[in-house]
């Protein structure tokens, strides 16, 4: 059973900035106190990770992340920045067969980017559109993958919600269910979006003019991430709820969730899931280690059954994982 939405609120901008925000911050500053010279293949040079992302079909099989510092991409020798764009990518999703890549954020010269895309694979970006009159950051955006040029952003703060089906060109507003934390189009229907929020997961079956609020176990935490599968019949989760966080997965819509038997250690959040071409499915996480908090990106190929570091910015994990 599911339970209705609210209407739109616009007495969202008036509320305080809630705890989660306030964490999010925090994670943000700590982070930027781990960007060391790397020393191995799995250490990577960034602050904080906003996104991560490979395509499923054509050449490229990269594993790509967006970051405080620009994109990286994963090689033989270790994470190397991708083209000369150093922005930070607070919003980042790709289309995983059109080979298309969507960014939003902020310039190192201050403001924000709105709406931009890649068509070669992130060595340069063209703004799309400012979305409003002042230019938008998402900090969460899904690009569906059941409709070509169908885009959803939300900007910093969650309180807002555009919608695009012509690749960035126009935007409408639809209502929000609750303060955005994160967003998934399902991958197999063109009209499925679910939104992750401080109040536990939402969905829609119209493109986002319309939420129900998901009935399952993890309906009242912080949803702080969500991620489909390659075939996309799987949905992973990451919830938070009295201060415990964990991983989360779902064949029904996210009507059942069962918790992976699998967790990433001292995660704090999980922003985002995204799937690989050989099924495993790769997590943003923020991690609570000695020095601080580590942003890394771990892989599972077993449905959550075991996580593995697949880049961090924190020198001693990184050395640790590779002994």
């Amino acid at each position: 059973m599911k339970k209705k939405g609210s209407s739109k609120n616009k007495k969202y901008g008036l509320i305080i900035i809630p705890i989660v925000i306030i964490v999010a911050i925090i994670i943000s500053l700590l982070s930027q106190n781990n960007i060391d010279t790397p020393t191995s293949k799995l250490h990577g040079p960034w602050s904080d990770i906003h996104g991560v992302g490979m395509f499923l079909s054509g050449n490229v099989d990269t594993l790509y992340l967006a970051t405080h510092q620009g994109l990286f991409e994963k090689t033989n020798v270790g994470w190397q920045r991708v083209g000369n764009d150093n922005a930070d990518l607070m919003g980042f999703s790709m289309n995983h067969e059109t080979n298309t890549m969507y960014s939003s954020g902020h310039p190192k010269t201050g403001g924000n980017l709105g709406f931009r895309m890649s068509e070669d694979n992130g060595n340069s970006w063209k703004t799309i559109s400012k979305v409003k009159d002042t230019p938008v950051d998402f900090h969460a955006m899904t690009a569906s993958q059941a409709q070509k040029g169908l885009i959803y952003g939300s900007p910093g703060g969650g309180y807002e919600l555009f919608v695009t089906s012509d690749n960035g060109v126009s935007w409408s507003s639809p209502d929000i269910p609750n303060q955005i934390m994160s967003l998934a189009a399902d991958p197999l229907d063109p009209n499925r979006v679910y939104a992750g929020t401080k109040s536990g997961l939402y969905v829609s079956n119209d493109q986002g003019k319309q939420w129900e609020q998901v009935n399952s176990d993890i309906e009242r935490g912080v949803v702080t991430g969500i991620g489909f599968s390659s075939d996309g019949k799987t949905m992973y989760a990451f919830s938070t709820l009295d201060g415990n966080g964990m991983i989360v997965k779902s064949m029904d819509g996210g009507n059942t969730m069962v918790k992976t038997s699998g967790q990433i250690i001292d995660a704090r959040g999980i922003w985002n899931f995204a799937p690989g071409r050989d099924g495993e499915i790769y997590a943003i996480a923020a991690q609570q280690v000695a020095s601080g908090i580590a942003m890394s990106v771990y892989k599972t190929e077993n449905g959550g059954s075991t996580w593995i570091l697949e880049g961090t910015n924190n020198s001693e994990l990184a050395l640790t994982a590779e002994s």
